[in-house]
């Protein structure tokens, strides 16, 4: 049996006059991945942020594993698509950072090296930000997110300022490392071909606020790019999410 781990019922959000959310629901499992898609000003941004807890629904609950969400939980992490990468900090002071609030300085040091190690940033760790290119700051935002070992991780637009190289170096990073951790990724993008490669389950977010949830027979093939089925499956994607924003 299926286990719900994170759940949105009947969750309305508005700001202000504006309703952004009506009634919706979402159920994700715990380890999967997930892209979120739908038209601009649907509300997928304000979903990441209702899980996340930095948000609080005006209607309906969220909840993880059971417990209601009413703020921010330690456990999950968030990408957000501006990277917030300080210019004061090095590299390592960046992504030791989330460790060094909860205490144990030689043990973020150590936990720090491995990640920058694997993430291919050894070399990067007493450079500044503005040192950098934009997918090696996309790289440290990243491992800035990964090191508490986080049990959810929630991304908004991850490689949207990235060029298609950059993208796709990054974009392989993010599934390597989420299908070695096996944890629960939950992503927000425009890009449809970026949504099958990296969401095990792609879901469209509609105008009436129903979700859409689509299974990728292509999220377990390393090749799937170099095959055309994938790109076929793509453009079937685009035409739903055409007919959904043309109403």
């Amino acid at each position: 049996m299926k286990k719900e781990f994170i759940l949105m019922e009947q969750v309305s959000f508005s700001f202000g006059r504006q309703q952004v959310l009506k009634k919706v629901c979402l159920s994700l499992e715990q380890g999967i991945s997930y892209a979120l898609i739908g038209k601009s000003g649907s509300g997928k941004t304000t979903i990441l942020n209702l899980i996340a807890g930095f948000l609080k629904p005006d209607e309906g609950t969220v909840s993880i594993n059971g417990t209601r969400v009413l703020g921010p939980r330690k456990e999950t992490a968030f990408l957000f698509q501006e990277l917030g990468l300080f210019p004061w900090q090095t590299v390592e002071e960046a992504v030791a950072m989330p460790l060094k609030l909860r205490g144990g300085k030689q043990e973020a040091k150590e936990a720090v090296y491995h990640l920058l190690e694997k993430l291919g940033l050894e070399k990067y760790g007493n450079k500044y930000p503005q040192e950098l290119s934009g997918g090696e700051q996309q790289r440290v935002a990243l491992a800035r997110t990964l090191i508490g070992g986080p049990d959810i991780i929630l991304m908004d637009e991850p490689t949207s300022a990235l060029d298609a190289a950059t993208k796709e170096e990054l974009q392989g990073v993010i599934r390597e490392e989420q299908q070695r951790r096996g944890t629960t990724l939950f992503f927000v993008t425009h890009d449809v071909e970026e949504a099958m490669w990296l969401g095990q389950y792609v879901l469209i977010l509609k105008e009436d606020g129903e979700v859409e949830q689509i299974e990728n027979p292509y999220y377990f093939n390393k090749d799937a790019r170099e095959q055309l089925g994938f790109y076929e499956e793509c453009i079937k994607l685009r035409q739903l999410l055409k007919m959904e924003k043309e109403g």
